[in-house]
């Protein structure tokens, strides 16, 4: 029965590739404010990623300043580059399902965030984002350095709240 199980192991392990769950991350020591699932080939808890604040604050930073249509006028954001996040995360999927505290879900394709400088927002003008603002993360494209991205569709991926993100 054991050399079964191996196997099957072993033919799984070859399907996913030998890395899959490594499970090589450390554990967030903070409340978790960010989960990241999916075509993930990095964890700290089963097949999931759950990060605390610290953790993404020691990622590299991005600021961005934009105007976009919830804010008036130039407003700066800071936050951790998506690109980042998914590399930090071994993120080996074709789209990003941003997933917001009240179920609110929107994609965008996973080579926008390679293309664009599109961060996770935490911060607006050197505050963090509460909850009840937008907090705890946002996702922020640069419509004002790319204007060609001031579209409703850019808009709707730009969600706020979120707490999960998957990787398909």
């Amino acid at each position: 029965m054991k050399i079964v199980f191996a196997a099957i192991v072993a033919v799984f392990q070859l399907l996913v590739g030998g890395d899959a769950f490594a499970c090589n991350l450390p554990l967030p020591k903070g409340e978790v404010v960010l989960t990241v699932d999916g075509m993930i080939k990095d964890c700290n808890d089963g097949q999931e990623v759950h990060l605390d604040r610290a953790m993404i604050e020691a990622l590299p930073k991005k600021q961005i300043k934009t105007e976009n249509p919830w804010d008036h006028g130039p407003v700066t954001y800071e936050g951790v580059l998506l690109r980042d996040l998914l590399n930090f995360v071994k993120a080996d999927g074709k789209t990003i399902s941003f997933v917001a505290l009240n179920d609110y879900r929107s994609d965008m394709p996973a080579a926008d965030a390679q293309t664009y400088d599109v961060i996770l927002a935490y911060k607006r003008d050197g505050e963090y984002l509460p909850v009840r603002d937008k907090g705890p993360f946002f996702v922020v494209f640069p419509f004002t350095d790319v204007p060609e991205l001031a579209t409703e569709a850019r808009y709707a991926q730009s969600v706020w709240q979120v707490n999960r993100i998957s990787v398909k």
